[in-house]
């Protein structure tokens, strides 16, 4: 080899698609068979790559849950729309999403996991924990602006509006099922602006 000349790479060239990939399987795997049955060789089948790559790039499925979750499921830190209530109907809309899809059973196994398997509940923890932070600071941003009184509990906020989602999803009868996903819009808007009215916003934004 010529003096500096650059040194050839070594072993394969990294797959640049392998964690969309990756990530996709795991939470359509998470989805439906939860934690007992989350692991690196099911995912690894599942994406169609061998479990050496997942191996190299994640230090066991705790890791990869976790970053799975940060990068399929809620991200509260991608909405900023200028407004408070626009904030908040793109946040409503976004759980509204992902608790119709179909990955909502992540959902509802996260919560079973938690009681059962303390690793589970370790690994989902970090990435819980930064949402709940990005979904308050939605509301400080908006306290800032003066969108909403300095008084408002953005934790309670936060809690209205999300709880407000979930709850309608969940407990909507299956044949109304259609009917409440095409009205999603109207929904999550009229559930904004009513939580707002409650908190002492008496002039929402046209829709």
């Amino acid at each position: 080899m010529a003096d500096g000349a650059p040194a050839a790479a070594r072993g394969r060239p990294r797959d640049p698609g392998l964690e969309d990939r990756v990530f996709d399987a795991a939470i359509a795997l998470y989805a439906e068979v939860g934690w007992a049955s989350f692991s690196f060789e099911a995912v690894a089948r599942r994406a169609g790559v061998g479990k050496a790559g997942l191996y190299s790039r994640w230090a066991g499925r705790q890791d990869l849950l976790r970053q799975t979750f940060e990068a399929r499921w809620l991200a509260p830190a991608r909405i900023d729309t200028g407004t408070l209530r626009g904030d908040l109907i793109a946040l409503a809309r976004q759980v509204f999403a992902a608790f119709t899809s179909e990955y909502a059973g992540a959902a509802r196994w996260s919560s079973v996991d938690a009681e059962t398997h303390p690793e589970a509940r370790a690994a989902v923890a970090p990435y819980t924990e930064a949402s709940i932070r990005q979904g308050r600071a939605i509301v400080r941003r908006g306290i800032a602006r003066g969108d909403v009184a300095a008084g408002v509990n953005p934790g309670l906020l936060m809690d209205l509006v999300v709880g407000g989602v979930t709850n309608h999803v969940r407990t909507t009868p299956p044949r109304l099922r259609s009917a409440m996903i095409n009205k999603m819009e109207a929904f999550t808007a009229d559930l904004v602006d009513t939580v707002l009215r409650g908190v002492g916003v008496a002039q929402c934004e046209e829709r």
